[in-house]
């Protein structure tokens, strides 16, 4: 099983914040959170009220050379503290699940965006697989992407008000 994860604090703003919108998500506000990154981000189908089982999708660019697009399904919601997304290709749940975590602290809202992809037991057979595609180059873009976006949040929470 391959797991990438990354932890940071925001100042200035909220776990609710944070929650409101990537739970609830529209093209528009995503592209204007990190113009030329974010491309879209949004609900293609809606599940129960609390949003599990909400299908979205999104698109967007890690660093220059990486692009990133998948359909997932919110799988857990615990406002305003946790969402998690279990991937899916061609209609099917794919054992690949991002897990975002966010608390209030003094200092802002930690943020825990944990990525978990393959299979426990005899699945982990595919880990090398996997890892053709989720190679390090990727993660480190993932990395830099995660600690960056985050961030850009923040900031355009500030400037709408």
């Amino acid at each position: 099983m391959i797991r990438h994860t990354v932890v940071l604090t925001v100042p200035n703003a909220t776990a609710k914040q944070f929650y409101d919108f990537m739970i609830n998500p529209c093209d528009r506000r995503y592209r204007a959170w990190w113009p030329g990154a974010h491309l879209q981000f949004h609900i293609v189908r809606r599940g129960e009220k609390n949003h599990i089982g909400d299908l979205v999708f999104a698109d967007e660019y890690l660093g220059i050379d990486r692009r990133l697009t998948f359909f997932a399904v919110v799988i857990d919601a615990e406002r305003p503290n946790k969402i998690k997304w279990q991937m899916m290709k061609a209609k099917l749940r794919i054992p690949a699940v991002l897990e975002l975590t966010l608390r209030d602290t003094d200092g802002g809202v930690r943020v825990k965006h944990a990525l978990r992809i393959g299979c426990p037991g005899i699945g982990k057979l595919l880990d090398p697989l996997i890892a053709l595609y989720f190679n390090k180059p990727f993660q480190r873009a993932l990395e830099a992407h995660c600690k960056a976006e985050w961030f850009k949040r923040a900031e355009h929470l500030s400037v709408m008000g």
